[in-house]
């Protein structure tokens, strides 16, 4: 399995809070015990860290009225190049989404599928910041890059165009198979997730900068890093805390 993270955009630099996050990425794929050459870096920009270089790719690999939707382009981009290899099944994810336990691929179940894909639970709408596929679901990139661009989204465009083709039979369902919500725990609702999740939980998704607001207990990073939530538990491991503390999030 190959892990895959892409950043790209029109600022062609990481934010100051994503250059940090890449680090933690990268030290906690290491540390999990990932080889080197399974983890791929996809930047438009040079990027080194603790002997992982990036993979750079053309400027212009987004979508201009949604900056934040890459992964779609990109991906047909490696299609394209004969980077996305046979035969292999690639995790792709956001930079906010941590693997807090060491992902197993045969516990994926995803032999007799092209896609695995990851569920909000709470509202009717697929994710798109943690999936898995194998080359075999090439032409479902294709088709989603052709729908974004034939019908754009004020925002969100990949995940509301991957519901909507998956609503409307566009994706064969026997192609795709719907992965329990442990694969992508985010911040909302967690009690009802956390019921439902498979344990341990093993990714964690939530941006450390980002402030309490009205649907949640407290900091995304506090609920997470701290176990200040209703559930009353931390829901990071401590070896994931570890490499959090190290770059200075605590």
């Amino acid at each position: 399995m190959k892990n895959l993270l892409i950043y790209t955009g029109p600022a062609q630099k990481f934010s100051d809070e994503d250059v940090i996050l890449a680090k933690i990425q990268i030290d906690n794929s290491l540390d999990l015990g990932w080889d080197k050459e399974d983890l791929l870096i996809v930047t438009d920009f040079p990027f080194a860290y603790n002997g992982i270089k990036s993979l750079v790719v053309p400027e212009g690999l987004y979508y201009k009225f949604d900056v934040r939707a890459n992964k779609t382009k990109v991906i047909n981009y490696l299609f394209n190049q004969n980077i996305i290899e046979l035969q292999t099944l690639y995790w792709c994810h956001d930079f906010d989404a941590y693997e807090n336990f060491r992902l197993n691929e045969n516990e994926l179940g995803l032999d007799n599928y092209d896609l695995g894909l990851t569920h909000y639970f709470y509202k009717p709408e697929w994710q798109f910041g943690s999936l898995f596929f194998k080359s075999s679901a090439q032409d479902v990139f294709e088709l989603m890059n052709k729908t974004i661009e034939e019908k754009p989204h004020s925002s969100r465009n990949e995940e509301k165009t991957l519901t909507t083709l998956i609503r409307k039979n566009s994706i064969d369902a026997s192609r795709y198979k719907s992965l329990n919500v442990t694969y992508n725990i985010m911040k909302l609702y967690l009690q009802t997730i956390y019921a439902e999740a498979e344990k341990p939980l093993k990714v964690l998704h939530f941006r450390p900068s980002d402030k309490k607001d009205e649907r949640i207990v407290d900091t995304p990073l506090n609920i997470f890093m701290y176990g200040k939530n209703k559930l009353k538990i931390p829901l990071m491991s401590d070896r994931l805390i570890k490499i959090f503390n190290h770059h200075g999030v605590k």
